[in-house]
């Protein structure tokens, strides 16, 4: 079982601590690689959901895929309900782990996922992927870190990441605006002022395309954060659609990515040229 494998957390609140649940349990019967390593914490682990093989020529798309949990809480493993719509069309799911704020500052939850993405790029051929099609994408803290991992050029670029590596941007009730380092619980590893942190503070260039969603029953400040980081986007040029779920919350919009009939995943199988199944 998934839940035995994972480290035990503190609680958060009802509604979050019955989503994670939820999601470990979806997750539990599906097969995949556990634990790669991209880094030499603990954290710095990574789990490949991959399709049955076919003839792809060049390989399988790939999606990478960062949980959410407020920097706090989170495991990747809460994310393998996602694969199987995705491993039916033919694509590679990647869901990958990051240091919390428990050990890691904001820019190093960042550095973790750069590395995560670079691993992605130099190993996936080794499992039958494509590394020239890859989509990345997360929900909540998650949908933060995929944005700012694209548009935080001078990192991506430090970190040995091309511009052109990122196809799409598929961020889901992300708070893009909120300079989240600067609530890490000890002071020491908060920016310091002037420093970019908050998601819209990174301009990038990137090549990619951006797709935001958001279940229109989320609390604040998700919903408005969505359409004001589309807006902020849009006036740069970046190509940027909404996708905003009727009657979802923070948490169902999630959820619902388990779906082939979900918009969410459709549009993923779009960015990653696949049919739609």
């Amino acid at each position: 079982m998934i839940s035995a494998d994972i480290a035990p957390q503190t609680p958060i609140n009802p509604a979050a601590d019955a989503y994670a649940l939820t999601c470990l349990e979806r997750s539990a019967s599906i097969f995949r690689i556990p634990d790669i390593a991209f880094g030499p914490r603990p954290a710095q682990r990574l789990d490949l959901y991959l399709p049955e093989a076919g003839d792809r020529p060049g390989g399988a798309p790939v999606f990478l895929f960062w949980h959410g949990g407020g920097y706090t809480h989170g495991h990747k493993e809460w994310c393998g309900f996602m694969a199987p719509p995705l491993l039916a069309a033919g694509a590679i799911f990647v869901s990958a782990n990051y240091r919390l704020f428990d050990e890691a500052s904001n820019a190093e939850v960042h550095d973790d996922a750069r590395a995560a993405l670079r691993w992605v790029l130099e190993n996936i051929a080794d499992y039958g992927g494509d590394p020239s099609r890859l989509v990345i994408g997360g929900h909540s803290a998650g949908a933060n870190i995929a944005a700012r991992v694209a548009l935080d050029a001078p990192a991506r670029r430090a970190a040995g990441i091309p511009d052109e590596a990122i196809r799409a941007v598929m961020a889901m009730s992300g708070s893009y605006l909120a300079r989240r380092g600067d609530t890490h619980p000890d002071p020491a590893r908060r920016p310091a002022p002037g420093v970019p942190d908050a998601v819209a503070e990174f301009t990038g260039p990137s090549s990619a395309a951006f797709t935001l969603a958001w279940g229109s029953d989320e609390r604040a400040p998700f919903p408005q954060a969505g359409a004001d980081f589309a807006r902020i986007l849009r006036e740069r040029g970046q190509p940027v659609t909404e996708m905003i779920f009727a009657g979802d919350d923070h948490f169902s919009v999630h959820l619902a990515t388990g779906s082939a009939r979900n918009r969410y995943v459709q549009a993923v199988l779009q960015a990653l040229d696949l049919a739609p199944i």
